[in-house]
């Protein structure tokens, strides 16, 4: 009964380990894209092309509005990039709450769990970071601060789903098969009496 039990249980313990894994991946993914489009974001000089936070010109969407584009400093390119950045942040921020809430509930390793209870604890202040990244005199340190957080969050992220990898049940040890030893009686000797003996004979 109890071995029942035990394989019984193996694929949901398989089945839910895969969820949060696909959940943690996804999460890393995010996080990597967003740190290769904010890199993006400051090569080409659009750091500072929305030049609010968290709206872009006080608008969610600026690209509705033309005479924005046309009375901007920043190329249409420019403002999309910083937008689109903005927006991917937003999506990854909701994946790494939502990963933190799943690690925490569903009774993963310690060491899954408080890496992704790690980064949301990191979000909020990557997002004060940059508030205070818009405005145009920037200063140095706060600017190499958010910087830094980012590969914070990717190492986390990475733990999670590194040692989350779903993998199935050990096979079971091979045993060769072997007939149980059945031990048999042999009969008693029973002495033989002398006339069942043949007589020699001498010719």
């Amino acid at each position: 009964m109890e071995e029942t039990h035990t394989r019984s249980y193996r694929p949901q313990a398989i089945v839910r380990r895969i969820r949060y894994h696909q959940l943690a991946s996804v999460t890393l993914v995010g996080t990597y894209v967003l740190m290769i489009l904010g890199a993006y974001t400051s090569a080409i000089g659009a750091g500072l092309s929305c030049p609010d936070w968290p709206m872009c010109y006080g608008t969610v969407v600026p690209f509705l509005h033309p005479e924005i584009i046309a009375n901007s400093p920043y190329s249409a390119l420019q403002i999309f990039a910083e937008w689109a950045h903005r927006g991917l942040a937003m999506i990854a921020g909701l994946l790494i709450i939502s990963t933190a809430l799943v690690a925490w509930y569903t009774r993963e390793r310690a060491i899954v769990r408080e890496s992704a209870v790690f980064a949301a604890l990191l979000l909020p202040v990557q997002v004060v970071l940059l508030g205070l990244t818009v405005p145009p005199s920037l200063s140095p340190l706060l600017v190499s601060s958010h910087l830094t957080t980012p590969p914070f969050l990717l190492l986390a992220f990475t733990a999670s789903t590194v040692l989350t990898l779903p993998s199935s049940a050990s096979p079971p040890s091979f045993q060769p098969y072997s007939t149980p030893f059945r031990r048999t009686s042999s009969p008693p000797c029973v002495p033989l009496p002398p006339s069942y003996y043949p007589s020699p004979s001498f010719s």
